[in-house]
């Protein structure tokens, strides 16, 4: 058991008074948001999961935070939410996504963010991690499909060779038999 020399064995840790105004001191998260190339030469645009990415990225870069450990996941883990959108990659998303909706949410908890826009931000990483499972799940599916027929393609052709195999192996002995 820890005790501290400094205080009495009995007395409680002094509650920081909490100011009436929102305090203004504190790190903003930095995030590069650009527009992506395949929209700037005529694709069809961000995607809703990107749209939603690069919202929760202005919305986290809003917050200010007053916790050096939660600006630096946040930092971590924000970027990450939108570089793995970007590219498709489902589950780092997923994982990124929550845990920055937990670094937001323990932050409001802690009362270190400012705790309305903390929650609006976690509330939206965990749709985005939501919806990054449902993607995550049709991937799995199409990649099912495209290993069955695969698999029966090379069934097929297996089974193919197997009788040409047999079919030479006849004539071969017809052949010899012949002779």
């Amino acid at each position: 058991m820890f005790t501290s020399t400094t205080q009495p064995r009995n007395a409680s840790p002094k509650p920081s008074p909490r100011p009436s105004a929102p305090e203004s001191f504190g790190l903003r998260v930095r995030v590069a948001v650009s527009t992506t190339q395949q929209f700037l030469f005529g694709g069809d645009g961000p995607s809703v999961l990107t749209r939603m990415a690069e919202r929760l990225c202005v919305d986290v870069a809003r917050i200010v935070v007053r916790d050096f450990r939660i600006h630096s996941q946040l930092e971590r883990t924000i970027p990450a939410v939108l570089r793995n959108v970007r590219l498709s990659f489902w589950s780092c998303a997923k994982r990124a996504a929550l845990d920055a909706a937990s670094a937001l949410a323990s932050g409001a908890k802690r009362r270190v963010l400012q705790s309305d826009l903390a929650i609006q931000a976690a509330n939206l990483a965990l749709r985005i991690a939501e919806l990054c499972e449902e993607c995550e799940v049709k991937v799995r599916a199409e990649k099912r499909v495209a290993e069955s027929y695969h698999r029966a393609e090379r069934s097929e052709l297996a089974a193919v060779h197997r009788e040409r195999c047999e079919r030479e192996a006849r004539q071969r002995a017809e052949g010899e038999a012949s002779h």
